[in-house]
């Protein structure tokens, strides 16, 4: 494709861009882009280079684009079903219309329609606008369920997944081909639970179609596949793909003992090692699918034809832009994988990079007890729930891991803060982002997202039985309360949810090692911990001379030499020193012999 610049003026998102398009009485064009995302690099060198396009944006529009992943806030709010997004808005920040992708001459003509149909029926788009936000109101009120949670949703959500399943190639439903970690975790609980063969059978046919999506020449998975068979990638690379795939293959080689499910974890971390990390600590964010992409001077190499070559092809024509940005959220995904990778592994390095990139994002990011979206000189939109919550279970994860205090105690910080300015008071659950009255337009528009809440659930959760306070869990219930739509079992969205309601009501295996973290023994019974395959296991390290011994209504006696407490709900194996003696007790308790 041959290169051309953007001919557009483009304008950030904020008070002053609305307040122009208030003052000019002008639509907004919103240009949703990612660093990543093919057609957002074709609409900048086609419809964006267009001379009559930009004529009309610079005479009639104002011109605004934001980068997705720099701004989440926006893209939830604005994004309307994929990259780019092209929203035309009024000037008070309320969508008129929009659609995705769109050719130059078919731009020019949807200009010029919205802008004669705002300036002409200026009422009745208006009317139109306000009716679309009581209508989105309305169905968002009619999601809402009353009452208990209901336990017949987990073998409904089972059922689904069965449904949903493709038995020929693996993976869920027809085309597109999307990997979903969740699913494949679900799947995983299920035949840990019950012993159903089906559940492991939908676990890693999924995992052999989708490794179709693995580099194999580099490693790393793409972000997903057109066709049904997980042909045609889509060849962007995201993190949080990365760590989804980490987290189901480790998983996948704990259940079977597989060896090339364990290769492939391993192949991920060595991609993420040689492209997408910072030698002082963070994950880079996604490597683009083209060739000069970033650079509207050179031609654009697509990535089905780039990444078909061998290394030396590729590296003849270029290396694929990579996004240095580092995120919160994202981070604290990879950080999780990379502490799994050393409980199945036992990788040293996974586990002290990600101690460094937890160090290094608490110090840039962390502002009084919240986390910020990413660095950029300064720490960058303070207060999103995404990185209150994956940053905070990076923590947990990192606590069990390591037992360094001061991670818990962060996590607890983070918890607090989301208790304090994002929870919904009246019906459970947490919004999305602060409320800020000063900033104009829609994106203040507060709900509460569905995957970010699963996710604080099962958090709050794993703080109930680390800290032993009460308070966590009744914040867990009435958030999987707020969240429990109907629409829970009508596909497998349901199935986050589902693991979620498992870990709140079934009780997870505590264990908990009491003595010197520095000693070879007790070392030793936390590596064994760590390395025990239990989806719903918890492991902590209580040092006599720096943590509390009572965590809720247990209070573990301290010894000699370190001792190690088997528990579930409340109740504990009589405790033993020494791997070999825990490894028994172990065993016999995930045979359910408590």
């Amino acid at each position: 494709m041959a290169s051309k610049r953007s001919l557009i003026n483009w304008r950030e998102w904020g008070n002053e861009a609305l307040q122009q398009a208030e003052n000019e009485d002008k639509l907004i064009l919103l240009n949703i882009t990612a660093p990543w995302c093919h057609w957002c690099h074709v609409m900048d060198r086609t419809t964006y280079s267009d001379a009559k396009v930009a004529e009309i944006l610079a005479e009639r529009f104002i011109p605004i684009k934001v980068d997705a992943d720099k701004r989440p806030d926006i893209q939830d709010r604005y994004l309307l079903g994929g990259w780019p997004t092209t929203a035309f808005l009024i000037p008070d920040g309320r969508i008129l219309s929009g659609t995705t992708f769109i050719p130059p001459d078919a731009m020019v003509r949807k200009l010029r329609e919205v802008d004669d149909l705002y300036h002409e029926q200026k009422a009745i788009v208006t009317m139109h606008v306000t009716s679309m936000a009581a209508e989105a109101e309305a169905e968002r009120a009619e999601t809402e369920v009353p009452g208990g949670l209901d336990l017949t949703l987990i073998p409904e959500i089972e059922n689904t997944l069965r449904k949903e399943f493709d038995p020929v190639h693996g993976g869920f439903g027809s085309e597109p081909k999307f990997p979903y970690p969740d699913a494949v975790r679900f799947a995983f609980l299920q035949y840990r639970k019950t012993g159903v063969k089906d559940m492991l059978e939908i676990a890693l046919k999924t995992l052999e179609g989708q490794m179709q999506l693995c580099d194999a020449v580099w490693g790393g998975f793409y972000r997903y596949a057109v066709s049904p068979d997980w042909s045609q990638p889509h060849y962007e690379k995201m993190l949080y793909v990365q760590a989804g795939a980490m987290d189901n293959y480790l998983e996948a080689y704990q259940v079977t003992g597989d060896d090339k499910y364990g290769e492939v974890a391993a192949g991920v971390k060595a991609y993420l090692t040689r492209f997408m990390t910072d030698p002082n600590g963070g994950f880079y964010a996604s490597q683009d699918a083209d060739i000069g992409s970033h650079d509207p001077e050179t031609e654009l190499i697509p990535g089905e034809k780039y990444y078909t070559l061998d290394e030396a092809g590729r590296l003849a024509l270029g290396m694929p832009y990579v996004d240095r940005s580092i995120y919160t959220d994202w981070n604290g995904m990879a950080v999780s994988a990379y502490m799994r990778l050393y409980h199945v592994m036992g990788d040293e390095d996974a586990r002290d990079f990600a101690c460094k990139t937890i160090d290094r994002i608490t110090g840039e990011c962390m502002k009084d007890d919240h986390m910020c979206h990413y660095h950029d000189y300064e720490a960058r939109l303070p207060g999103i729930l995404s990185d209150q919550v994956y940053f905070a279970q990076a923590l947990v994860d990192a606590y069990q891991t390591v037992g360094r205090r001061q991670y818990l105690e962060n996590a607890q910080k983070l918890v607090g803060y989301m208790v304090d300015h994002l929870r919904d008071v009246i019906d459970g659950g947490f919004y999305f982002q602060l409320f800020k009255p000063s900033v104009k337009g829609e994106s203040q528009e507060r709900h509460k997202p569905f995957d970010e809440n699963v996710a604080a659930a099962k958090l709050l959760i794993q703080l109930h039985y680390l800290t032993g306070y009460e308070n966590y869990r009744e914040l867990a219930e009435r958030t999987l309360k707020a969240i429990a739509y109907p629409q829970l079992t009508d596909s497998i969205v349901g199935v986050g949810f589902a693991c979620a309601l498992d870990l709140h009501t079934s009780h997870p295996v505590h264990i908990v090692l009491v003595g010197d973290r520095d000693r070879k023994e007790t070392r030793e019974m936390l590596e064994t911990s760590l390395h025990t395959y239990e989806p719903r296991k918890l492991v902590q390290v209580l040092d006599p001379d720096e943590d509390p011994l009572t965590i809720g209504e247990v209070t573990y006696e301290a010894e000699e030499r370190p001792m190690a407490y088997v528990c579930v709900r409340n109740v504990c194996r009589p405790p033993v020193s020494g791997s070999e003696d825990l490894v028994e007790v172990l065993e016999d308790v995930m045979a359910g012999g408590l």
